[in-house]
């Protein structure tokens, strides 16, 4: 199990719950009450932007960093989220290209597409 904090969410809705490795982030939220806007579920849309750190190494999601290519551990992003975060301006295109050759996260996600691997702390976008 990993924990994962929601922050900054509805009043009342800042928390810390476990999860499985490997789940979806929305569906956890969704199981313990966290309310992230949804449209399609299925990382086209958009609606369910979040931002995410990475609390299990101390390492900073920031893919503006030099060195952020060559740190951190391996997660895949499909093309659609990577598509869908650069049209609506959530990352830029070097973020995503980064992402894609290194397998590296962004620091925002789909909570509709984002797999659970690690500890994070998980806040509106």
């Amino acid at each position: 199990m990993v924990s994962v904090i929601f922050c900054g969410f509805a009043e009342g809705q800042n928390k810390r719950v476990y999860a499985k490795s490997g789940d979806v982030l929305l569906r956890v939220a969704q199981s313990n009450g966290i309310v992230i806007p949804t449209d399609c579920t299925d990382g086209m849309c958009g609606s369910c932007v979040v931002r995410i750190e990475d609390i299990a190494t101390d390492e900073s999601m920031d893919s503006n960093a030099e060195e952020y290519a060559s740190k951190g551990k391996a997660v895949y992003m499909e093309d659609k989220e990577l598509e869908t975060l650069v049209s609506m301006g959530a990352i830029t295109k070097k973020e995503a290209e980064i992402a894609q050759q290194f397998n590296r996260p962004t620091p925002v996600r789909l909570a509709c597409q984002c797999v659970i691997k690690d500890a994070i702390l998980v806040k509106p976008y």
